[in-house]
């Protein structure tokens, strides 16, 4: 069985371990990669460089989809707004990298996943623009209740769309921390699930390719719609894997 390669843009904070305190560290959050494991994907961590971002090509090139995490807010500048009081200080680098990759695994036809930040990401790289704060025009406790805990909400899938043919479902609860949302729709995206209260929960390609992001994390509640949604992530790297190897042959 092929093992499809799954990339992964790392993130940039400080960690401590022994007399070692707030020391710059490159990384994320191991849910993620052993979800991914579990999913049957090999993660390749990649670190947030310029070098990366002057060559995003010779990273796709080792992988064989691309999946964006969750994290801290995206830079407000890359979609022409100002950057709203209670956004995270951006980490632009990362930002920029995971931009070009998706724009990048588009052309190719990679499949891409994004999860919370990552969805975001899907939507800002082609041309759609975040909603910074949804405090400022609803109840933001169904979303996230508390800076570090993750909520729980129902969220309604869009009939007819990749979300629901991998999921089965109409509706089900998922796990949620984030304070911004999709506002206008990036180029070739539709919207294919909601919240009770409205916002976009997941978009996705119009074009039949995998290009899917939404904005809760799978990696957190895998049983049984989280590891699905994986499942068929990796499947289609996994296919994308086995055509590019039976062209070598």
């Amino acid at each position: 069985m092929t093992v499809p390669f799954i990339g992964i843009v790392a993130d940039r904070k400080s960690a401590s371990s022994g007399a070692w305190v707030d020391i710059p560290t490159d990384g994320l959050p191991h849910a993620y990669v052993a979800a991914i494991q579990e999913a049957g994907g090999g993660p390749l961590l990649f670190p947030s460089l310029d070098v990366h971002v002057d060559d995003p090509q010779r990273l796709l090139d080792l992988v064989d989809g691309l999946f964006l995490p969750g994290g801290r807010d995206l830079d407000a500048t890359l979609y022409g707004s100002e950057a709203h009081p209670t956004n995270d200080a951006p980490l632009r680098v990362r930002d920029e990298l995971e931009i070009a990759l998706t724009q990048l695994a588009r052309e190719r036809a990679m499949p891409v996943l994004g999860a919370c930040r990552g969805m975001q990401v899907i939507n800002v790289a082609l041309g759609g623009t975040l909603e910074q704060h949804l405090g400022d025009r609803l109840d933001l406790t169904p979303h996230r209740e508390e800076y570090g805990t993750h909520t729980s909400h129902p969220v309604a899938i869009e009939p007819g769309t990749l979300l629901s043919d991998i999921t089965h479902e109409a509706e089900f609860d998922i796990s949620s921390h984030h304070h911004q949302g999709v506002d206008r729709l990036g180029e070739g995206l539709v919207a294919a699930a909601r919240a009770p209260d409205g916002v976009i929960e997941a978009i996705e390609a119009v074009d039949g390719a995998f290009c899917l992001g939404v904005q809760w994390h799978p990696e957190e509640r895998l049983d049984p719609e989280g590891i699905a949604l994986i499942r068929a992530f990796v499947a289609a790297a996994r296919t994308r894997a086995r055509a590019k190897f039976a062209v070598r042959s």
